[in-house]
């Protein structure tokens, strides 16, 4: 799946009003430009509930997350897997943080992804533009999980394009010039991890891959439950995921997937996400299924 950050298109929905609980955020544990803390201040601000980081690979911010949060703070991670040569992201909600296993695949992971960024970097600077991994790293905490969106803002900073568009249109994006490809987790392989550490599954926004899987395939992946509410999801598409989850008894989920306030002005941190009902019954079927207590 080509990772972009596209306008939304017309049929996509407007924020949802009501919503309690935005449970796909990212920060700069990972590819998020604000720090857990100041996402913590900007749910408070909008009066959110529950909230969970949804980092890539990585699960270094939610101790200062949970510290800073007034709402309840949910244990989460995305996770990017490989089903059938295409690539997918699961959700894991409510897996126990300690749990070892879970952790050292989480920092493999990790080591990867950094080892991912420094040939991309090379192969920047053989075409003769000089992005280096040092000024990648120059500003992300020390934790930070690496990914392409921090060698677009390397770009940008270094003037060599003038938007995260225009440096995965020409350098970042699948197939482009720079372009290394990642390593994923197997499907089946990151759904035995999460159970074993005692969390749920959840498919991030189905919508995305349509291109790559039929709805009839998505449907019938052993996940524990879909992603429903997501910016990309049109109205209509959300209430299909819903009705298929309720008829078999599955959770579904939504959040903004929010990482800044620059790149995508449709991904607003707080305004996708669950009603109060919704967050109601989606708690209930983590505390029943999960090791780590959802207050």
């Amino acid at each position: 799946m080509t990772i972009m950050f596209p306008k939304m298109t017309a049929s996509a929905p407007a924020p949802v009003s009501g919503i309690i609980a935005d449970l796909h955020i990212h920060s700069t544990a990972s590819d998020g430009e604000y720090s857990p803390a100041r996402i913590a201040a900007m749910l408070d601000k909008e009066h959110i509930q529950a909230a969970a980081l949804a980092d890539h690979d990585s699960f270094e911010g939610f101790q200062e997350f949970r510290n800073a949060f007034h709402g309840v703070s949910v244990p989460a991670v995305e996770l990017s897997v490989e089903y059938e040569h295409t690539g997918l992201h699961l959700l894991a909600y409510g897996f126990d943080p300690e749990n070892k296993a879970f952790i050292s695949c989480l920092e493999h992971f990790q080591k990867v992804r950094y080892e991912r960024i420094g040939k991309m970097c090379e192969r920047l600077c053989g075409m003769g533009v000089a992005v280096t991994l040092e000024d990648v790293k120059k500003n992300c905490p020390p934790s930070t999980t690496l990914g392409r969106p921090h060698i677009a803002r390397a770009l940008i900073a270094a003037g060599h394009v003038k938007s995260f568009n225009a440096a995965f249109e020409k350098y970042l994006g699948d197939g482009k010039s720079a372009y290394v490809p990642k390593a994923r987790l197997d499907f089946y392989e990151a759904l035995d991890i999460i159970r074993a550490s005692g969390g749920v599954s959840i498919l991030a926004h189905p919508g995305l891959y349509h291109r790559e899987l039929a709805f009839d395939v998505l449907k019938k992946l052993p996940v524990d439950g879909f992603e429903a509410y997501h910016p990309n999801h049109s109205r209509s598409f959300s209430r299909v995921l819903i009705d298929h989850c309720l008829r078999h008894e599955l959770p579904y989920t939504g959040g903004s997937d929010f990482h800044d306030l620059r790149r995508n002005k449709a991904n607003v941190i707080g305004k996708w996400g669950l009603t109060s009902p919704e967050w109601e019954t989606v708690r209930s079927y983590f505390n029943a299924n999960c090791a780590y207590r959802i207050g």
